[in-house]
């Protein structure tokens, strides 16, 4: 199983990503979080806004097309798309996040 994290710039654009990556079975599941700040570097400056951070659950199997996916359909110019491979995840969520999610 792996996590892939993404920022986005609003509640709506993350929910319907979120929503649509889970409709195709891209990911079993996505946690929107509350609305944050951010601070980094964009055009030589030192940029401030609001985001909002999502965590898909998925497979190794379907992480690339989740990957693309999500990429497609994101506003940024450069999403933030990490993937994160968990140190240890009950075994019964992994069967789970497996048997909902296809390549």
């Amino acid at each position: 199983m792996l996590e892939v994290h993404v920022t986005f710039p609003n509640a709506t654009e993350a929910s319907a990503v979120s929503r649509a990556a889970v409709e195709r079975r891209l990911a079993a599941c996505a946690n929107v979080g509350p609305e944050m700040h951010s601070f980094y570097w964009w055009d030589g400056l030192v940029q401030s806004e609001d985001e909002v951070a999502v965590v898909f659950k998925t497979t190794e199997a379907a992480v690339d097309a989740l990957v693309a996916f999500v990429s497609d359909k994101h506003s940024y110019d450069v999403p933030a798309i990490i993937v994160h491979r968990p140190v240890r995840v009950a075994p019964s969520y992994e069967d789970w996040v497996n048997r909902e999610t296809r390549p």
